[in-house]
């Protein structure tokens, strides 16, 4: 068979079938018959007007004729279009098609029917020529040649029942396949092999590997005969259960449920979700590829979040904004493991008991019940709100020590505050800043005297 589609003469693609397929030769014992439908227009891409088709059959005994009865075959044809009866003329059975009127062709299909053919003794291959008045426009038709191929098969050929053992099979199981043939080269072609595979004189192939998604199979018969190669073909597919799936784009429309991994092989393409992505149940959402998650956008996190591992912000120029709390799991506290500490660059409030193991370094101030903290080092000063008033200062052993005193009429002093460890001596605390000057001129003394 061959389909002729539009070329520099016609303006109008054509497509023969036959009816058995395929057509078989007669022998001295039986006559057989066939018919011949010709579709004209499918896939045409450019509108075009037809008036009138001609078809003329070879009639003779050879190979290249399709029949030695010319006159005997029957016609039909679709809905709008008119056959003529056959008339035999220079050794051609010549019918002409006519629609009510001129058609303008601009994907429909119609179809010329050639039937109740006497098909002749001599197998090969026979070109049934067209002669189509066709126009880009309605008007100035013209006759354009075109012609299609039919072959004849030897008498008694047989090519039929092509059909797997299970029309389903499990992912990965291979299928098996069944055909009944006469004697010819058979070549089946199937998913990802277009060149195809030679079968011997078995009318039994399985595939090689398990098959992991619906795959079609189509086995080609070849016969020489008439000094051509003689091809038909035979289709059949076999379905997956669960199969595995490849598209370029996927669309879904209501949920989708993953029950194995979802992996993007080619990591130059995103997976983009205008939803939520959940995990199956009340189960959590899981990663566990061993490069982990990695967010190029922002991350909004509107539930509890738990992380059992340690969450990083490898680019320093980056911040983990929350804005709720940060807690430790359960009643564990929250834990700052990197050297470099915690640095706060704004306000740090704590509204609960505090326990700090090391050292606390600020640049600032430190404010504690809404007072600013005395720092070592800071100059302070004491004041005696009543005049010829003693001041004291008391040391652990609670004796005191008369900082202060007399009739002088002195309203404060200044001083310095020096570290002091409870467990060593004031002297061994001592910064030895020593005395000073007291800026109003007062008896001033330092923390060490």
């Amino acid at each position: 068979m061959s389909v002729i589609m539009v070329n520099a003469t016609n303006l109008l693609p054509y497509e023969p079938s036959t009816d058995p397929k395929p057509l078989r030769v007669s022998s001295a014992e039986e006559t057989e018959y066939g018919s011949v439908n010709i579709n004209v227009g499918g896939g045409i891409t450019t509108s075009a007007w037809c008036n009138k088709i001609t078809v003329r059959v070879p009639v003779g005994a050879g190979a290249e004729h399709l029949t030695t009865e010319g006159a005997d075959i029957k016609t039909g044809a679709s809905t709008g279009w008119t056959p003529s009866a056959p008339t035999v003329s220079g050794g051609f059975a010549v019918i002409t098609f006519t629609p009510e009127r001129a058609v303008q062709f601009t994907g429909q299909i119609i179809t010329l029917t050639l039937s109740n053919i006497a098909v002749n003794r001599t197998a090969g291959q026979v070109s049934i020529a067209i002669v189509e008045s066709s126009s880009r426009t309605n008007g100035s038709f013209t006759n354009k040649d075109a012609s299609v191929e039919v072959d004849k098969f030897p008498a008694g050929f047989v090519f039929r029942n092509f059909a797997p053992e299970k029309i389903m099979v499990e992912n990965g199981e291979v299928a098996v396949l069944r055909w009944e043939g006469s004697d010819a080269k058979y070549t089946m072609h199937w998913g990802d092999t277009p060149a195809g595979v030679s079968l011997d004189k078995e009318r039994i192939w399985s595939t090689p590997r398990g098959l992991t998604t619906v795959t079609g199979f189509m086995l080609r018969a070849e016969v020489t005969a008439g000094g051509v190669t003689l091809t038909h073909t035979l289709t059949t597919a076999v379905t997956v259960r669960i199969p595995d799936l490849v598209v370029r784009n996927l669309t879904v429309q209501g949920p989708a449920t993953f029950a194995d991994s979802v992996s993007l092989s080619n990591t130059a393409k995103d997976l983009t979700v205008a939803g939520s992505v959940r995990g199956a149940g009340s189960n959590p959402l899981r990663i566990s590829q061993p490069a982990g998650l990695k967010v190029d956008a922002v991350l909004n996190v509107t539930g509890a979040s738990t992380f059992a591992d340690s969450v990083s912000l490898t680019n320093t120029a980056k911040d983990l904004t929350v804005a709720g709390s940060v807690r430790g799991a359960g009643s564990n506290p929250l834990r700052i493991s990197q050297p470099a500490g915690l640095k706060v660059d704004a306000v740090l409030n704590v509204t609960g008991a505090s326990t700090f193991n090391n050292n606390i370094t600020t640049t600032g101030n430190v404010t504690v019940g809404g007072k600013r903290a005395i720092r070592a080092g800071d100059r302070i000063k004491l004041e005696v709100n009543s005049h010829n008033k003693e001041l004291y200062l008391y040391c652990e052993t609670g004796n005191r020590d008369n900082v202060y005193g007399g009739s002088r009429d002195y309203s404060n002093a200044t001083w310095r505050v020096h570290y002091y460890d409870s467990r060593s001596s004031v002297n061994d605390a001592s910064d030895g800043q020593g005395t000073i000057a007291e800026p109003d001129g007062g008896d001033i003394r330092s923390a060490d005297d």
